[in-house]
């Protein structure tokens, strides 16, 4: 059960309205941490504006969403955050992830034929990132790896992806927030890509703006 009560949908302030309804546009359902986070709403807007656009490739047009997934799987599972796991472990399975796949990422996912070498970097930093040894032991054959596969706006993007995370598994497994119905999280799926119009539309939608 989550730390403190989620908004009260039957009474819910006109800037909850407004963010929930574009999280529902915009991801195809409202996920429970982004309602927790409508508690601030006028925090939580431009936190999603930020979600959406370093995670999905349409909005920043630079890293495919297939390996933004294994960074985010990577880091929530170092983690052990439940909430993000689920969710993310159901997303790859839209992008075509294998179960086996899926599950190699918590292990000795460097010595496994399952991933390719841009893949073993991305997670590699991800995890140099989420155990703070960037600047020692391992981290700078990881960073040299890392700028063998991917240009520097690609690194920035995976770094921000998996700092994101390392803040959102707190967030959500700080407050305990309840994974949604299996049929909820399977809604997922159907996020893969986000309407660009529609991003723009939530973005620009901000209560300040309207008055």
């Amino acid at each position: 059960m989550a730390m403190i009560s989620y908004p009260d949908d039957d009474n819910l302030s006109a800037d909850q309205e407004v963010l929930f309804d574009h999280a529902k546009t915009l991801m195809g359902r409202l996920a429970n941490a982004v309602r927790m986070g409508g508690q601030s709403p006028r925090l939580m807007q431009p936190l999603m504006g930020f979600m959406v656009a370093a995670l999905r490739h349409e909005v920043s047009g630079i890293l495919p969403m297939e390996i933004k997934s294994l960074v985010i799987l990577k880091t929530s599972t170092l983690n052990g955050c439940a909430y993000c796991i689920g969710h993310n472990s159901t997303l790859g399975r839209g992008l075509g992830f294998s179960e086996e796949k899926i599950a190699a990422v918590a292990g000795d996912y460097q010595n496994t034929s399952l991933f390719t070498a841009p893949e073993k970097a991305a997670m590699a930093w991800a995890e140099c990132l989420t155990e703070k040894n960037y600047h020692q032991g391992k981290g700078k054959a990881v960073k040299e790896e890392l700028k063998k596969h991917f240009s520097e706006p690609e690194i920035i993007e995976i770094t921000m992806v998996s700092g994101f995370f390392n803040f959102w598994n707190r967030f959500t497994d700080g407050l305990e927030i309840d994974l949604e119905s299996e049929d909820s999280v399977g809604k997922i799926k159907n996020s893969k890509k986000v309407d660009v119009d529609k991003y723009v539309a939530f973005m620009r939608d901000a209560w300040w703006n309207d008055k």
